[in-house]
């Protein structure tokens, strides 16, 4: 339901946070770590330092670091900045002038599982992922 470069800034996100000691991290070692391209990642970082979520630090010892805690950021914080909201409130099959006056076939199904998965993007921390992931669970497998 998220597209790559969502996917891929919640897993930086992860990994940002299970490596908060570390300071500042370049986007390089992130991509590497990741198995992600650093030219992708670097456009996924720019909109996460847009929304206040990832501070960037330039010159040899930069690199990126979550802007506050692990544990106030959700995941629909990410997808925000990364996706925007238009996923979450346009209809399933891409029909225009789909809604409650002129619903499309899966409108009431889509209703029902848009609403689950906004709150678990509303309930889940980045903290939370970061406890229940270890590093191997960080590598997208493609497809």
């Amino acid at each position: 339901m998220l597209t790559s470069a969502c996917r891929y800034g919640v897993l930086a996100m992860i990994h940002l946070a299970r490596n908060v000691d570390a300071g500042f991290i370049p986007v390089r070692q992130i991509g590497n770590d990741l198995d992600v391209s650093n030219p992708f990642l670097s456009k996924i970082m720019q909109q996460l330092v847009a929304h206040d979520l990832v501070v960037s630090l330039r010159g040899p010892t930069g690199g990126v670091k979550l802007s506050k805690s692990a544990s106030s950021i959700v995941l629909n914080d990410i997808v925000e900045a990364i996706d925007g909201r238009k996923m979450l409130e346009s209809c399933v099959l891409g029909l225009p002038g789909c809604g409650s006056n002129a619903p499309c076939p899966l409108h009431e199904t889509w209703t029902s599982v848009r609403t689950d998965f906004c709150q678990m993007l509303e309930n889940t921390t980045v903290a939370t992922l970061a406890k229940n992931t270890d590093e191997q669970g960080l590598r997208l497998v493609p497809g």
